[in-house]
Formats: structure tokens, sequence, C-alpha cells
């Protein structure tokens, strides 16, 4: 049964992202990488910029939203985001949009 060049893909995308991951773990450069791994130092660019772009692509993610009183009236924030088990954000009632702007950038370059 010949195999689908689906598979293949998949298998070669794999292959080139644990390739690209161990290279930027090894402190080596790109060349000398590839000539230690008998890797085309070609190849090995082409898929960079190739799992580079895909990766940049931007989602979106559900965000379930609830109503909290807070019957003491201590938080007087405007807006609260709880990330699961990571963080949390909290934007006061007079923010500066500017400052949450760089915070988000921030955070998107982690």
């Amino acid at each position: 049964m010949a195999k689908k060049p689906k598979d293949h893909q998949t298998r070669n995308r794999r292959h080139w992202e644990a390739h690209l991951q161990a290279a930027a773990k090894s402190g080596l450069n790109r060349a000398e990488y590839c000539r230690r791994h008998n890797l085309s130092y070609h190849a090995m660019g082409y898929w960079h910029k190739r799992l580079s772009r895909d990766n940049s692509r931007q989602t979106f993610v559900p965000v379930k939203m609830a109503l909290i009183r807070n019957e003491d009236h201590r938080d007087e924030s405007g807006l609260k985001i709880l990330l699961q088990g990571k963080m949390s954000i909290a934007v006061g009632n007079n923010f500066q949009p500017a400052t949450l702007d760089r915070l988000l950038t921030a955070l998107g370059n982690r």
C-alpha cells in the first residue's frame, strides 16, 4: 500500500520542527548544527522560514465570562482577566490605554 503524501508532509514537518528546536537549544549556529547532523543548511533555512510563518498566525481563544459580585467593594477594577492557573490582569476604571497596550505587547512577545 502506497504512503499518502500528507503522511510524508507531516513526518517531514515534525522532523524539521525537532531539528529546529534542538538547534536552538544547542547553542550552535545553524551552519555548524547542520554540519554535525548531516543536514542541508538551505533546507533548514527553508523550514525555519516556513514554520515561523505558520506559527506566527494568530488564533482567537474563546473566553468564558462570568459576573462576579464583590460584596465588600474593595476591588474597584473595571475589568479582570483570569487565565486559568497562569495569570490574572486587572484593569481599573481609570486605566491608561497605552499602559495596557504595552502590557499586552510584552505578554505577546513571551
